[in-house]
């Protein structure tokens, strides 16, 4: 039923504003995914609360969203493996890798440049679902990226060893090697199976 809504709403939408075929289809992806993003966040933060790492998750959410909208990655076929993959991306670079991995503070400088070259190199990568970006765009994309990964590493290194900067450093470790995971399995033509 609420599905017969939306569409009538979409499509009145669409003769009131004229918009286009790839307007519309831009702009239903568009929901779709808040909506997703929004139910997905609205879980893990009570998980988060109940842990007692809400304010940390805050912060992984808010460094890893700006960088994954304009990097792109791993995307998922199915709402449930999307919230698990993400759930246990956020464990780890919340709690675990923090508590658990000490990288020695010279180290860091060298892991996020590599992070912000492969970066440069491989977004963005969208979804297949995700209309399609013109050259100039994707190129402002992976521009955008680069040099918000920069701005997130400067501050990182400022920050030096305090548990915000460990864990915007894995957020973006961890976001990286799943860009590199996600170009990988676009070029081999495995991209959003699970």
């Amino acid at each position: 039923m609420a599905v017969i809504h939306t569409e009538q709403f979409l499509n009145q939408i669409q003769s009131s504003y004229q918009f286009t075929d790839l307007e519309m289809k831009r702009l239903k992806y568009t929901l779709k995914a808040v909506s997703s993003e929004l139910i997905k966040t609205l879980m893990l933060s009570v998980l988060f609360f109940k842990l007692g790492h809400l304010p940390e998750f805050f912060v992984g959410v808010l460094v890893l969203i700006t960088i994954r909208c304009n990097s792109g990655g791993l995307h998922m076929e199915h709402f449930i493996t999307c919230l698990l993959f993400t759930l246990t991306f956020m464990f780890l670079s919340v709690i675990v890798l923090p508590s658990f991995v000490s990288v020695p503070y010279p180290i860091k400088p060298v892991i996020l440049a590599l992070c912000i070259l492969i970066t440069f190199l491989t977004a963005p990568v969208a979804s297949k679902k995700r209309p399609s970006a013109t050259p100039e765009a994707k190129r402002r994309y992976r521009n955008r990226a680069t040099v918000l990964l920069f701005i997130f590493s400067i501050a990182i290194i400022i920050l030096k060893t305090t548990p915000i900067a460990d864990i915007c450093f894995w957020i973006i470790v961890l976001q990286t090697l799943q860009l590199l995971c996600a170009a990988a399995a676009q070029k081999g033509g495995n991209y959003e199976k699970i």
